[in-house]
């Protein structure tokens, strides 16, 4: 079985893209998974939704801030034997994302990355991003992409470090190389990446990340 951890959170448009999100997991060829959804939000939105599913999702209300940190819960709280991590403004592009994510999950690999898409208001950009580690990821030259191209092994999984809120997928990705090696890659894009004004990346400070890029350098070239 493999688990759906979904950090949600207040957000714009957060209904239609937390529809979209599960939408496309009902969507799936490969129905044996959970869906465990840890939501940081201060209204009801995501919970209503949730349960207007009725069946398939584990719910829980996170009153701890944070992506890291609400990441971290989901992948606490996830039971499969493999953890798809799926932001909620993301989703699959593929019916066969499980499947194939699955099939190249062999007893050898502990994390695996696929290719991605980015989608805008607009729709998917055409343009396809095939996923490489590299060893200066962590000084935020991200060859990845977003967590939600990540499927991780559920035995003693690794925790996002929640000092991190722009480069916390960049130390992370360093932390599993560094534990299991490089990922077993998928470069066939799997998910859709939204794109738009709410990305950390457009709301966050400079100082916020100066302050994380140098926080990762003093921890990664001692």
């Amino acid at each position: 079985m493999i688990s759906i951890a979904i950090p949600t959170s207040s957000r714009q448009d957060g209904e239609k893209m937390f529809t979209r999100c599960l939408n496309s997991l009902w969507d799936q060829t490969y129905q044996n998974f959970e869906v465990v959804v840890t939501d940081n939000s201060d209204d009801d939105l995501i919970q209503n939704i949730c349960d207007s599913y009725k069946t398939g999702i584990v719910y829980y209300r996170n009153p701890i801030k944070g992506m890291a940190q609400n990441t971290n819960e989901a992948i606490r709280r996830s039971r499969g034997e493999i953890i798809k991590i799926l932001y909620m403004d993301d989703f699959l592009i593929d019916t066969e994302a499980l499947e194939d994510i699955l099939k190249k999950f062999t007893s050898d690999v502990n994390w695996l990355v696929t290719g991605c898409v980015q989608v805008d208001a607009f729709g998917i950009d055409g343009h396809a991003h095939r996923p490489r580690y590299n060893d200066q990821i962590h000084t935020g030259l991200n060859t990845i992409g977003s967590p939600s191209v990540l499927s991780i092994r559920n035995k003693d999984p690794l925790f996002f470090d929640e000092n991190l809120t722009w480069l916390l997928d960049c130390c992370y990705y360093r932390r599993l190389y560094e534990k299991y090696g490089e990922p077993a890659i998928i470069n066939k894009p799997l998910t859709g990446i939204g794109v738009g004004p709410y990305q950390m990346t457009n709301v966050l400070s400079h100082e916020i990340k100066k302050r994380e890029y140098d926080y990762l350098q003093e921890k990664y070239n001692k």
